[in-house]
């Protein structure tokens, strides 16, 4: 660990927030244990991350840092146009909807978590980081060997088939890290410079990934698992000067992405192959996200607004034959963007995309800086690519992704500067420059952001955990009362409603039903649910059926 010891302080920040992020869970303390929490932690050490910068110059070294620059201010500032002018409540787009909390902050979050990562990029801090990145996968892979023996510390209540969801909730996101993990470890079996024994343990816990990727019974590990070993393949080729066959697998290997990607859009030779149930209702969520964009090409529908646009945006061929089909996300990180944000945004993220895979080029080109760690990263990086193409955009992947994007940016831009000075001189250099820094500025910078982070993420965490143990006091009051507790969520609304109607507190429930509406206008279940209630008007119940029909213009009397 002698690496991680000498990293300054804002590099040990981001390690202890990257590991926190993808680790937490709150059972026994809110509804939502797994993405509530980590939007939390990752709110908290991201504003703190900000704070730090006030005692460091924003760095240009290089085009493609000043680039970075300008495309992170730009994505946040019209994440902010978003927030604002999309016509989503300020709550739902700043915070997300329950259970995602893919809000704006997280993604404003995940961009400081980008530019802080391009900051601090460096070899020494890339063998730092997946150090780190190894003991959170061992973890991970343990804890779902352990949920797959039915030994769960924890008796989560799992609306799913199998129990092997590590700390994401969902086994298709403890899949999809595992094939991450797994590209990552493949990488690094290809370092011949290693010991033998070494490369046979990293072989083991390779085959152990794809064991932790069976055992969720998610197809998702393996499809990324494969993008991430030809990714390390092709790029290990090239560092052993092997280009002409490097260049043949680098073919080969986007031949067969364009072919599995369009069996997943169910054309070519694998059309039928990839035929299952969950790709159907991908491609419907994917068509709706698509008419969203189109018909909101500027700021799209707002921030997580998926859910209440999808019976809106869905085409007729999926009202019909699949009306009990929905869905709050387009099950694809891109189309998420885009309908949430519009053209803008989805320009904004593909050229962060773009810029990521510009910064390989750049260091492939280079090939005395092309290391098997450096290959590691950008085969992690692209697994995660191949999965966001297919999936949602969990909290805990997202800051994974992100962060990973970000060193590969910054070692593009950290290599140059090898060229004037050794890595060893620069770790002396670091070491000096991080002394220096522990001054009244910066601790004033971290404290300063440590608070507002606090003040920013952690609301939504109090009021679920205050509106969780008032739900086992069976109190009326208390949970009349904590049906408005702020920032209102509509969840934890109609959950309180829904008790108080069944205990015929029908006053209240009508209350809470009606407050739902007035600050959730889009939502299709709060006008539903107002339209059901004992005293509900027939004004009410009228203006329900005609708010419904407009959430919904293929429902059914």
């Amino acid at each position: 660990m002698s690496s991680i010891t000498k990293l300054d302080f804002r590099e040990k920040i981001f390690l202890i927030g990257f590991l926190l992020t993808i680790l937490t869970v709150t059972p026994y303390s809110v509804m939502d244990p797994i993405n509530l929490p980590k939007m939390s932690v990752l709110g908290v050490l991201s504003f703190t991350l900000l704070g730090a910068l006030l005692n460091r110059p924003v760095l240009f070294k290089t085009r493609v840092q000043k680039l970075l620059v300008i495309l992170t201010g730009l994505f946040v500032l019209h994440g902010l146009l978003v927030l604002f002018f999309s016509g989503r409540t300020i709550n739902q787009g700043l915070y997300g909807i329950s259970g995602r909390n893919t809000g704006f902050l997280t993604y404003l979050c995940f961009a400081v978590v980008l530019y802080t990562a391009a900051q601090i990029s460096s070899a020494m801090f890339v063998r730092a980081f997946l150090r780190v990145f190894m003991a959170i996968g061992f973890i991970l892979m343990l804890y779902g060997m352990i949920q797959d023996l039915g030994l769960e510390p924890f008796p989560y209540i799992n609306v799913y088939e199998n129990n092997v969801f590590g700390t994401f909730g969902n086994p298709n996101f403890q899949s999809a890290f595992m094939g991450i993990f797994g590209a990552l470890l493949f990488a690094l079996v290809l370092n011949e410079s290693e010991s033998l024994i070494k490369r046979l343990i990293l072989g083991l816990l390779t085959l152990a990934c794809v064991y932790g990727v069976f055992i969720t019974n998610s197809w998702q590990g393996f499809f990324n698992f494969g993008a991430g070993i030809g990714i390390a393949i092709i790029l290990n080729l090239y560092r052993l000067n092997r280009i002409k066959l490097g260049s043949i697998f680098l073919s080969l290997g986007i031949v067969s992405g364009l072919i599995v990607l369009s069996g997943l859009l169910n054309q070519g030779p694998l059309a039928s192959t990839l035929e299952k149930a969950s790709l159907t209702a991908r491609r419907l969520y994917w068509e709706a996200a698509v008419r969203m964009l189109v018909d909101n090409p500027v700021f799209g529908v707002g921030w997580d607004g998926f859910g209440d646009w999808y019976r809106r945006a869905r085409t007729d061929s999926a009202a019909v034959n699949y009306a009990n089909l929905i869905s709050d996300s387009a099950h694809s990180v891109p189309l998420d963007v885009a309908s949430s944000g519009g053209f803008p945004l989805l320009i904004l993220y593909l050229s962060f995309v773009v810029l990521g895979v510009f910064s390989v080029i750049k260091v492939v080109k280079n090939k005395s800086h092309l290391s098997v760690n450096f290959i590691a990263l950008v085969a992690a990086w692209g697994s995660y690519q191949a999965q966001s193409l297919i999936s949602i955009n969990q909290i805990g992947l997202g800051v994974l992704g992100w962060s990973l994007l970000g060193l590969i940016i910054g070692y593009s831009a950290y290599e140059r500067d090898l060229n004037q000075t050794s890595e060893k001189q620069n770790s002396k250099l670091r070491i000096k420059n991080s002394a220096k820094s522990v001054s009244f500025t910066s601790l004033f910078g971290l404290l300063l952001g440590f608070i507002v982070g606090c003040l920013v993420s952690v609301p939504p965490f109090i009021a679920a955990n205050k509106f969780y143990e008032g739900m086992k006091t069976s109190d009326a009051r208390v949970i009349n009362s904590n049906g408005y507790l702020k920032p209102l969520d509509l969840q934890r609304m109609l959950y309180a409603a829904n008790i108080l109607e069944k205990n015929r507190f029908y006053k209240e429930s009508h209350a809470i039903a009606q407050t739902a509406t007035e600050n959730f206008p889009d939502s299709y279940d709060a006008w539903r649910f107002l339209s059901t209630l004992t005293n509900a008007t027939k004004f009410e119940k009228t203006l329900a059926k005609s708010e419904l029909d407009r959430l919904d213009p293929s429902r059914k009397p």
